[in-house]
């Protein structure tokens, strides 16, 4: 959630651009809104948490682009996917303490 506030914060105007497009073409957004979609990421990418999510969750992100990609005219049928990726990035923005560093990953040896 706070991860989407953030997100929803710095690029609140590009989002809502991107919404009422999507909502606008609901058989050709993917192609439609293309350049609005980059305008969000573009924008999003500029705040180390919305960065550490997009790497962290990147699997259950791209598998909802792609039931996108392939079911334009039923997107509610990505719910799942949807719901996988939000839950990871929950995991991510509960997981990050202050002074946590933006280049720690999993694979970190742990400090003593």
């Amino acid at each position: 959630r706070e991860a989407l506030a953030v997100t929803a914060q710095l690029c609140g105007p590009e989002l809502e651009r991107y919404g009422r497009c999507v909502a606008a073409s609901p058989g050709s957004w993917h192609r439609d809104c293309h350049q609005l979609s980059l305008s969000v990421t573009e924008c999003a990418s500029n705040h180390p948490l919305v960065r550490r999510i997009r790497r962290d969750c990147s699997d259950s992100f791209g598998a909802f682009e792609r039931c996108l990609r392939e079911q334009p005219r039923s997107a509610a049928e990505c719910g799942p996917h949807v719901s996988q990726f939000l839950l990871c990035a929950q995991n991510v923005t509960q997981n990050i303490t202050p002074g946590d560093s933006q280049s720690a990953t999993p694979g970190d040896s742990p400090r003593d």
